[in-house]
């Protein structure tokens, strides 16, 4: 092996060496604070894996970035309409929404730092060994907080879903993306160690992170893997059993650790009466078609800019009264107030209040985008594409229960697929 790939095989090490602290919560992490920016390590991981990419860039070459310009345009688009809006009203300080910004701006970096970074095969490969290796600490350690062995964020809570050292709906992506490198390598019969151990550690997390959610998502991942595999006719009956039943399996586990939640969601739809409890505490279920509720009457009144970047927090009052006719089973704590501005917790529809139409078309078509750049791949690297398929679905879908929230491992892993999806017609 020559200088050249020496160099290039260790820059492509960077991002795996990222994994660990980008996909860690930042209770765990030590920051910094200048002004109103606050910087942890997985910031600074990042910086390295940008750097690491414009060395690469320098040295191999600019030309990678080239082939999948179209997401750059589209993507470009969608991230200049989201900083324009921090602006739509002037007289408010737009600062902390701009630091916010920043943050996704900074995490989007990584899509075009894989490009430069990975230029092989190889390069792909390693860095899901590391990911994988990671999600198998995760679920490890989420196994240890359901058998009451360690703590969680709010000590020993033995027995329910679990954050790891992640947090809910981090845990649940980052273990669906495990679970979807598994399941690709399933059907399209990859050799070696780390299918199965994709599958298990994945499958344990997304178990154990319960999110109905980012199940749901991995669902339709495991749909379209399953619909590319059968078009190249490279999977046999029994790996579509295999995968049906892992799916089964962690679907019945999710369904047993929000039995309650679903339970409750049901009686709050009116398909069964409602408990005295539910009346009386919390459940997100409902507390989140509420916000969404209100989400959409924001929407309803500014349809095509929406309020600006962040500002549906901060919008609710006029609707108030209204989700409060709307919903009269709701505890008063679930509604927002000034002590707990808890703004609409769905990434889609807080794009709708936020950015209006063009600020969501830009979304949904910057997801699109990567989706087909990825889906139309070459053969040759049939199984890292429907990785990037998956993953990329995979987030679209753990969006739905999380709001925009800039600088969290569920950012990351949409950005990530991204890049993968950039990256793998380009490999060699």
């Amino acid at each position: 092996m020559d200088a050249r790939s020496r160099a290039a095989d260790l820059l492509a090490l960077v991002p795996a060496g990222a994994v660990p602290f980008v996909f860690l919560h930042v209770r765990y992490q030590p920051g910094l604070t200048i002004g109103p920016a606050h910087a942890y390590v997985s910031d600074f991981a990042i910086a390295l894996t940008v750097l690491a990419a414009l060395t690469a860039g320098v040295r191999f070459g600019f030309a990678p970035l080239l082939r999948p310009r179209v997401l750059w345009y589209v993507g470009g688009a969608f991230l200049l309409f989201l900083g324009a809006s921090c602006f739509w009203r002037p007289i408010e300080a737009p600062t902390t929404h701009l630091v916010t910004f920043a943050k996704f701006v900074e995490y989007a970096l990584l899509t075009p730092s894989l490009v430069l970074l990975f230029r092989r095969r190889e390069h792909v490969r390693r860095f899901l060994i590391v990911f994988t290796a990671w999600c198998v600490a995760a679920s490890g350690w989420g196994a240890l907080q359901f058998l009451g062995v360690v703590k969680e964020f709010e000590g020993f809570r033995p027995g329910q879903r679990e954050v790891s050292f992640l947090g809910i709906y981090d845990f649940a992506v980052f273990a669906g993306a495990t679970l979807a490198i598994g399941l690709a390598g399933v059907l399209l019969a990859e050799r070696g160690k780390l299918v199965p151990v994709a599958v298990v550690a994945g499958g344990v997390g997304v178990t154990l992170a319960a999110s109905v959610f980012s199940y749901g998502a991995q669902l339709l991942a495991a749909g379209a893997v399953a619909l590319v595999a059968y078009r190249a006719r490279t999977a046999t009956a029994k790996r579509y059993a295999v995968v049906a039943a892992v799916l089964v399996l962690v679907g019945a586990g999710v369904g047993v650790l929000r039995g309650g939640d679903i339970s409750n969601y049901l009686s709050f739809l009116g398909v069964q009466p409602t408990p005295k409890s539910a009346k009386s505490h919390i459940e997100t279920g409902p507390q989140r078609t509420m916000l969404s509720y209100i989400g959409l009457r924001i929407w309803e009144d500014h349809p095509w800019l929406g309020v600006g970047f962040e500002r549906s927090a901060n919008r609710y009052q006029p609707y108030l009264a209204a989700a409060k006719r709307e919903f009269p089973n709701q505890p008063p704590g679930a509604f927002p107030s000034a002590a707990h501005p808890w703004g609409v917790q769905d990434f889609w529809i807080q794009l709708l209040s936020d950015t209006g139409v063009v600020g969501f078309a830009l979304g949904v078509a910057t997801f699109a985008t990567a989706l087909l750049l990825a889906l139309r791949a070459p053969p040759r690297v049939n199984w890292f594409k429907l990785v990037a398929a998956g993953w990329i679905l995979v987030a679209a879908g753990t969006w739905l229960g999380e709001g925009i929230v800039a600088g969290i491992p569920l950012e990351a892993v949409t950005w990530l697929g991204f890049g993968l999806a950039a990256t793998v017609g380009g490999l060699e």
